[in-house]
């Protein structure tokens, strides 16, 4: 059953993470451990089964941990201030190199690398289970290693983004004995990352699982929340193209998704409202960062209460609520009522507006906007009875991207490649869906189209981790504010390299922006 592999591979998990800590301490500090003895694993379909899900537990943990993926993405130069946390502060203001623990751990890129060394691991390795387990056979394979493939090129995009030039590794080491590797060119790291991509959504499907066929002994219904498919890959060299600026590479793979998602039970998240009807929508019971979410969705890393994965931290809601929500008297972040005002000047807009028959402002996103500190509830999910401040346990899952932000990285795109009118086509999909008025063509000279659609990609996506990198994104195409210009300009964009991988790999070199 599923919920036995989740419990046997969550053991590998932490396994892996605690053998890694502790003899990783040399050369490039970075790639993991396998845990499992080779003289007793790789022999069974059961090795692979755990060892998948493994490597997708071993990613969630690494974008998690210190809630690495908000201040990465979301706190950094965003919308978000801090409430009396100074390291918090120090995120917001980009002062990486400040003597802070929850800063020195965010610039240690070793969770990562653990990531990469089990994918590597298991590229190497899965195919001798081949010889030792009749079940597992060669469409197994083919499966699972795909999937390696697309989650070690994810993990490098995800590295590059945050590090710039990071050590390219293609195989595994075991047992911590591991050369020392300089940095690798950015380019040549996403180069290999997409190489790697297209190789695997040839093979990646679009469902798992589809009846009358298992997968590991599971219908689709219990993998779609959990394993990347075709759709993902193609999000993925999506959004790799985007950050090199390929604008026609992007144009050409979110076309593939925008007229094959629904092969992967995928929809458009039609209602904004936390109540909740059954449909699909954003937040509530029935919402995308819930596990009752009745669709697939094409990258998402769950933490179901079913299986075990909720938890007290790795959550943003550890960061953003408050009262009503638990126990807590103010957030460690919150957004000013400036800020949510300049976001949604809209009275209609479902994610945050006024109801004309109460008066009353909609809370899909906020609650108690008329307090001091509004509370960011967009994500909001709070275990039945839970409510301590200190022991609240938060189940969401984190969704990297979802049809609506894959939707509007198009229209940038097709807006850089001028083709505005049908850029302008999908920006009015999400405006239609959240209330707000459409953008119109004579709009053209007053309101640029470029700027419009990241502004709608900042009321869409607030609290998903993407709001720095959409602020480089778009100065990388047009210089609007001159800060992020030139944290740009000077390499500023990436954090300082942590002391600990100094020091352990002298072939390492910091970031110049942060000596």
């Amino acid at each position: 059953m599923l919920k036995e592999i989740y419990i046997k591979s969550c053991l590998l998990v932490l396994c892996a993470i605690v053998l890694f800590t502790s003899s990783c301490n040399k050369s490039l500090d970075a790639p993991s451990v396998e845990v499992s003895p080779e003289q007793t694993h790789w022999r069974s379909i059961s090795d692979t089964k755990a060892a998948l899900i493994g490597m997708y537990g071993l990613l969630r943990a690494a974008m998690v941990d210190n809630n690495a993926h908000w201040m990465y993405g979301e706190l950094r130069s965003g919308d978000f201030n801090s409430y009396r946390r100074q390291d918090l502060s120090a995120v917001k203001e980009s002062e990486l190199n400040k003597s802070y623990p929850v800063l020195e751990n965010l610039s240690n890129w070793r969770r990562f690398y653990a990531v990469i060394n089990a994918t590597s691991l298991f590229i190497e390795k899965a195919p001798q289970v081949l010889e030792y387990d009749t079940r597992y056979t060669k469409y197994n394979l083919e499966l699972d290693v795909a999937q390696a493939k697309a989650i070690r090129a994810f993990t490098y995009f995800y590295l590059v983004r945050i590090w710039g030039d990071v050590p390219l590794i293609t195989s595994s080491f075991d047992n911590g004995s591991f050369p020392e590797f300089e940095r690798t060119d950015y380019r040549n790291v996403l180069a290999f990352a997409e190489r790697d991509l297209i190789d695997a959504v040839e093979l990646l499907p679009f469902r798992y699982g589809v009846a009358p066929q298992e997968y590991y002994g599971e219908f689709s219904s219990n993998w779609q929340k959990i394993l990347f498919n075709k759709i993902s890959g193609y999000a993925i060299l999506s959004h790799m193209a985007a950050w090199q600026g390929k604008y026609l590479d992007v144009a050409s793979y979110t076309q593939f998704i925008l007229d094959n998602y629904t092969q992967s039970n995928i929809a458009y998240l039609q209602n904004a409202s936390p109540s909740g009807t059954g449909e699909a929508g954003l937040a509530g019971y029935y919402g995308i960062f819930t596990n009752n979410f009745n669709f697939g969705q094409i990258i998402n890393f769950s933490s179901a209460y079913e299986f075990g994965e909720a938890s007290t931290s790795g959550h943003i809601e550890e960061l953003t609520l408050a009262a009503p929500f638990i126990n807590k008297a103010y957030p460690d972040i919150y957004v000013s009522k400036d800020s949510i005002n300049s976001m949604f000047s809209e009275r209609n807009d479902r994610r945050f507006g006024v109801d004309t028959l109460s008066g009353l402002y909609r809370e899909s996103y906020f609650k108690n906007y008329n307090n001091e500190i509004p509370v960011f509830s967009k994500i909001n999910i709070i275990r039945d009875g839970v409510s301590d401040g200190d022991y609240a346990v938060f189940g969401s899952n984190l969704v990297f991207t979802r049809l609506e932000e894959l939707t509007l990285l198009r229209a940038e795109a097709l807006t850089v490649l001028g083709q505005d009118l049908r850029a302008i086509e999908l920006l009015n999909v999400i405006k239609a869906m959240r209330g707000t008025a459409s953008y119109q063509v004579s709009q053209l000279t007053t309101k640029p189209l470029l700027e419009e659609i990241f502004a709608e990609r900042r009321r869409e996506l607030i609290g998903e981790g993407w709001r720095f990198y959409d602020l480089i994104r778009l100065n990388r195409i047009k210089a609007i504010d001159p800060k992020v210009t030139q944290l740009i300009n000077q390499g500023g964009i990436h954090w300082p390299i942590s002391r600990e991988v100094l020091r352990n790999n002298k072939k390492i070199v910091q970031n110049s922006y942060w000596n």
